[in-house]
């Protein structure tokens, strides 16, 4: 059964595309740090691709985006602000499980994300559970934050005053330290 999903999961080519965005935004690093040139990122729509290289790629950069505050505000920034499609990518509360539109494209990233944590654990504010809980949240629907695709659908629905933020839970979270790596703790 083990051999079986292996096999599954190279299918799909998974691992091979996430290596793709860390490779692309290792190179937009150096393209940015170490030959001082600036970089233009924008995919077919700009939405999907950009979204994460972007944010992948600050994320590297700067270690503000990784601290709990700084990685809320990058997901605010570089994904909802710029109209990533999470109604149209995930469908949540949508029942037309036939869209192809539905693609795990923020899901990736953060696969991206616990790459790079995994690889540079002390370089990281938050934990392995702090993505969980961003993961969950965008298929959950149990906050606003990730519903419909774009600030103005959230507006028309009323979602910031009719629903709770993860960012709610990712402040009462730093007080409890659930979300943050024990050795960051103390600092």
């Amino acid at each position: 059964e083990d051999t079986q999903w292996a096999s599954l999961l190279e299918q799909t080519q998974w691992l091979y595309y996430v290596r793709l965005v860390i490779a692309s935004a290792v190179e937009m690093c150096r393209t940015l740090e170490v030959d001082g040139i600036s970089v233009l990122v924008h995919c077919s729509d700009g939405w999907d691709r950009t979204s994460q290289l972007a944010s992948l790629t600050e994320l590297m950069l700067d270690p503000y985006y990784r601290t709990l505050d700084g990685f809320a505000r990058l997901i605010e920034k570089e994904w909802l602000s710029f109209g990533h499609k999470f109604g149209e990518r995930h469908g949540v509360g949508d029942k037309d499980f036939t869209n192809d539109q539905r693609a795990p494209i923020f899901l990736q990233w953060i696969d991206c994300v616990w790459q790079l944590q995994r690889q540079f654990p002390l370089s990281f504010e938050f934990n392995e559970a702090f993505l969980l809980e961003v993961i969950d949240a965008v298929h959950s629907g149990r906050f606003g934050t990730f519903l419909f695709d774009n600030e103005r659908e959230r507006l028309d629905h009323y979602v910031p005053a009719s629903t709770t933020s993860l960012w709610t839970l990712v402040a009462r979270s730093k007080t409890t330290a659930s979300h943050c790596k024990p050795s960051l703790l103390s600092e």
